[in-house]
């Protein structure tokens, strides 16, 4: 039996050494991407040719983001007349591309259906006393410069990735005009929100008190914030991965996955710096403060920064994949800005949101397999949705994952509730107190390092201390260690990593000593993951054992307060609104033309559905599109709306008016033909559309409608 072992344990020992040669090539590869990526500061992992159309650096107020135009690919031509699309890229310590370093992302959709597609990038190191509000200020120059661009198209699309996501939205409520539908996907907009038992992130400054940390960093850092820090950040949450998992998944698989996580690393490797007086911004006022939702954000300039100033569509695209921006985060804004649907409604807001429980937050906008629906539907649908009239939606996918190219994307708009997004995870008033506490303590405790620590260091600076104390940060290390530039004896794994590749002696599957390797695998990754459990539940727990605490909330004065602040209407404002809504209404009850009365049809056919299919939505703006290419987009958009608004509110009025517009038996006639045409156009009718069809025919007395 033991002679038996033998060569399998000679062929296991081949193998297993040669993997090990062939990964210490990879992370000898990794290491000198660092290098490169971490020296100049203009590389960019990004995927596309592009060319820099408008640069920041040379704004009234410098800048270190840029815009730039991505060129067609090969073979498909860009129509200039379409909807532009500008895809902005996160900056959260790596430096730019990861929006678009797959062909199959957010700017390759965009790109293969002939979109002009811009990208709003950056360098890795900011322009020296820039500030994030000057950041706020300087972006909406690259919007307004390409809907100057375009101004025979339809509004601009801006997709906001992760930390992109606020910015994007920040440049929508300052120029609101010129913004079609916005996406954001993957931004934690609202920062207190999560659930018990998950979601450890939001806890994370809860153990040093707040802020004041960011602010020893950027101080050791002679006034600059290294983005290691929140690289590692975000690294531990998934303590298995980090540790073990990525490395033995490539270790594992050395042979097809190493370029693939070369390009990856690429980018995870490029660590960027932000000035720490941005970082604190956010920090202060978004992270901790958690103003943005609460309709509090202003900047010192007295600009109001409220996602109810955005007047176009918002779709956000949540996941429940990981730790970093999870539903009750990305979508729970929606909540904390509106009571209910109706406030939206009144509003003239159409919110949308897709949630995917599988993809993590990167899978988002890197072009995953698992995301690559959502990117093609999308796009091919924006202007579905530009036209959706106000409410609240979730935009569910049907097709299967790995089908996307063998047919049409099957997917529907359904009607949603503020209750829909609160069982996506939703703080407790108590939990709220907890947060609020910990941001009034961060508040003090900021203000304490301003007056006794921080002069110190503006005394003491020294740009030599501050190298040494980038140089020093371990994430580095992990790459440099294996770079040739700081390592030169590992250049000779190279020559041997290439031997042997040329005879390379792969493991058959069925190895035992190989089935005894993956057993150990799995067991160390089970342990971490145990381990990373019960650290997470041990934070929550500390968390609101301490700020929970009531002595603690009363010694900073927050347990008898409202622990947040709720945008919400006062009862009066409420009635005013509701109450302009209604005049709205009634002033659209007439119906004027005959595309007016087909979209009350259609309004009147599926006022009493909770959910369109996307492709039946799609048939009707094509076909309202082909017979009225006079209108422009936005008109057409106010029509829709318009009658969908109008059959929701006043249904029975709704339907008077339009039985008063086809009195005559001509105008009948021609309103009979175009509701057919379109039902031809649709496809199959479902069996409840025809008797809905049938029952307002007779409402109309129009009875050629029952043919």
């Amino acid at each position: 039996m033991l002679l038996n072992l033998i060569p399998t344990w000679s062929e296991y020992l081949q193998d297993v050494t040669e993997r090990n040669i062939l990964f210490l090539d990879v992370m000898r590869r990794r290491g000198n991407d660092m290098v490169v990526m971490t020296t100049d500061d203009k590389a960019t992992v990004l995927n596309f040719p592009l060319e820099i159309i408008l640069d920041g650096a040379y704004f009234a107020q410098p800048i270190n983001y840029w815009l730039a135009r991505i060129l067609p690919l090969d073979g498909i031509p860009t129509d200039e007349n379409k909807r532009p699309y500008v895809v902005q890229d996160p900056r959260a310590g790596r430096g730019p591309g990861i929006a678009g370093f797959k062909k199959e992302s957010e700017i390759g959709a965009a790109l293969k259906h002939g979109h002009p597609v811009y990208f709003i990038g950056f360098n890795a190191e900011p322009i020296a006393e820039q500030t994030f509000e000057e950041v706020i200020h300087g972006q909406v120059n690259f919007y307004q410069h390409v809907a100057d661009l375009h101004p025979n198209s339809p509004k601009l699309c801006a997709i906001g990735n992760c930390a992109a996501g606020y910015l994007s939205m920040f440049s929508a409520m300052q120029k609101p005009e010129i913004f079609g539908p916005v996406l954001i996907a993957g931004s934690p907009l609202s920062y207190w929100n999560g659930e018990h038992g998950r979601n450890p992130m939001r806890y994370s400054g809860g153990f040093v008190g707040g802020s004041w940390l960011i602010s020893l960093l950027g101080d050791l850092g002679g006034g600059k914030f290294d983005g290691t820090n929140l690289v590692m950040n975000f690294n531990i949450l998934n303590f298995d991965n980090f540790i073990w998992g990525k490395q033995y998944d490539l270790f594992s698989k050395i042979d097809q996955e190493a370029e693939s996580f070369l390009q990856f690393e690429r980018w995870l490797g490029s660590f960027g710096e932000l000035n720490t007086t941005e970082i604190r911004w956010m920090v202060e006022q978004l992270f901790v403060g958690n103003k943005l939702t609460t309709g509090q954000l202003c900047t010192s300039d007295g600009l109001h920064l409220d996602p109810r100033l955005i007047t176009s569509p918002i779709v956000t695209f949540v996941s429940d994949g990981d730790n970093i921006s999870p539903p009750a985060q990305s979508a729970g804004w929606i909540a904390d800005l509106y009571s209910d649907v109706e406030e939206i409604i009144a509003r003239g807001k159409t919110i949308i949101y897709c949630l995917n429980h599988k993809v993590g937050h990167l899978a988002l906008f890197t072009g995953s397999k698992i995301a690559k629906r959502e990117n093609q539907l999308f796009v091919e649908n924006m202007d579905t949705i530009d036209l959706l009239p106000p409410g609240l939606y979730e935009l569910i996918l049907d097709t299967p994952e790995g089908q996307e190219n063998n047919a049409s994307l099957v997917a529907r708009y359904v009607a949603r509730t503020i209750e829909d997004v609160k069982a996506l995870g939703c703080n407790s008033e108590s939990d709220d107190r907890a947060f609020a506490t910990l941001a009034k303590a961060s508040n003090a405790l900021q203000n304490s390092y301003d007056s006794y620590i921080h002069p110190l260091f503006k005394m003491y600076h020294n740009p030599v201390v501050a190298t040494l104390a980038k140089n020093l940060q371990p994430l580095r290390w992990s790459y440099w260690l294996f770079a040739e530039q700081y390592n030169p004896w590992i250049s000779g794994v190279s020559k041997l990593a290439e031997q042997v590749k040329s005879q390379r002696h792969p493991v058959d599957e069925n190895n035992s000593f190989l089935q005894i390797q993956g057993s150990v695998a799995k067991f160390i990754a089970d342990s971490l993951r145990d381990i990373q459990d019960k650290r997470d539940k041990a934070q929550e727990r500390w968390f609101f054992d301490f700020w929970g605490n009531q002595l603690v909330q009363k010694y900073w004065d927050t347990f008898e307060q409202i622990p947040r602040y709720t945008p919400s209407l006062t009862k009066f404002e409420r009635e005013k609104l509701i109450q302009n809504y209604n005049a709205e209404i009634k002033q659209k009850l007439v119906v004027n033309n005959h595309l007016e009365a087909v979209f009350r049809v259609i309004a009147l056919l599926l006022a009493k559905r909770h959910e369109v299919q996307v492709t039946t939505a799609s048939t009707l703006v094509k076909w309202a599109k082909s017979n009225n290419s006079e209108l422009s987009l936005e008109e057409l958009r106010d029509i829709i709306s318009s009658q969908f608004m109008v059959v929701w509110e006043q249904p029975e009025l709704a339907l008077a008016e339009l039985r008063q517009f086809v009195v005559l038996k001509p105008a009948a006639i021609k309103l009979v033909v175009m509701v057919k045409e379109i039902l031809s156009l649709v496809g199959a009718v479902s069996p409840r559309m025809i008797k809905a069809l049938y029952e307002l025919a007779l409402k109309l007395n129009i009875t050629d409608l029952r043919k």
